[in-house]
Parts: structure tokens; C-alpha cells; sequence
């Protein structure tokens, strides 16, 4: 008679996001489109765009006190045509203001969010909402946010990186 060794097959364990970029930081590495989750369709991971040097990075930020694994950078860009921008963070209001984008450089405003929580992005004019998960947001020290308001269901791209893109 022949034996047969049987082969059992363990699926493997779903990392938590801790333990995901615990990995990535151990292979060296930026986290990548296929190692983020349930991305939404109004958001996308890039690092392929012109960058600032390491030396100006953390200079900008420890100018916003964001050194700390806990924060990240939201940074709104184009389309913000002077509407008020409210950006909430467990339940506190992190920036509410009229904001603008500056059409030299590409930025409204940069603002320190703790990516614990979700965030949450509203638009007075389109009454349009973004929730940016926790999960999604601890991966990446920058979140890119820009603005259209043609779209009234979703008006916001999310772009998330670890990459800081210079000023025009």
C-alpha cells in the first residue's frame, strides 16, 4: 500500500494595520496600492511625483509638529474655490475656515490630523462629506486632498503618500 502524508493547509492570520506597517518598515519599504485595503474609488497611493529632499521633509514636518507616528499631513489642494472647509477628527473641528486654493503653488492649506481616528472632510457648497479611515491614514504621513466641485456625489480625490510634493 502507498502512504500518503497528508498536508494541511493553514490559511494565513489577517494582519492587523499595526502589523502591516510593522512589516513594510521591516522590508524597507513605502507602503504600496496592493497594501492598503478596501481603498475607496475616490482614492489612490502614489509616490511617483516629484519629491522635496529628506532635510526640507522633516523640516516641514516638525514645522507642523508632525514627527510622531500618530500624525499625518492632510494637504488640500486644487479646486478649493473659497467654500468652508471643515475637517473634524473625533468629533473635535480641527480647521474650519474659507479656504482657497493658491493657483502658484497648488496648495489651500496643509492641516496636522491624529490618524487614530477617522476623519472627517465637509464642503459648506456641495454638502459633500469624506470620511478618511484610520487604517488608510496610519499608513501614509501625507494625505492629499483635492477638490471638484462639478462631481456633487463625491467632490473630493484622495491621494495617499509618503511622499511630500514641493511647492510650484
Amino acid at each position: 500500500m502507498c502512504k500518503t502524508t497528508k498536508s494541511i493547509f493553514t490559511p494565513e492570520k489577517e494582519l492587523t494595520v499595526e502589523e502591516k506597517i510593522e512589516k513594510i518598515k521591516e522590508e524597507d519599504r513605502l507602503p504600496e496600492a496592493e497594501d492598503v485595503m478596501d481603498l475607496p474609488d475616490y482614492a489612490q497611493v502614489r509616490d511617483d511625483f516629484r519629491s522635496v529632499s529628506d532635510n526640507s521633509k522633516n523640516n516641514y514636518l516638525k514645522g507642523m509638529n508632525a514627527t510622531e507616528k500618530k500624525y499625518s499631513v492632510i494637504v488640500l489642494t486644487q479646486g478649493y474655490k473659497g467654500e468652508n472647509i471643515t475637517i473634524k477628527n473625533n468629533s473635535k473641528t480641527i480647521y474650519h475656515a474659507m479656504t482657497m486654493s493658491d493657483l502658484k503653488t497648488g496648495i489651500a492649506k496643509s492641516v496636522r490630523v491624529d490618524n487614530t481616528h477617522d476623519i472627517i472632510l465637509s464642503d459648506n457648497f456641495t454638502k459633500g462629506t469624506l470620511t478618511i479611515s484610520s487604517d488608510h491614514a496610519k499608513m501614509f504621513k501625507f494625505i492629499y486632498v483635492m477638490k471638484n466641485n462639478g462631481n456633487k456625489e463625491t467632490p473630493f480625490k484622495v491621494t495617499f503618500s509618503n511622499t511630500l510634493r514641493p511647492a510650484r
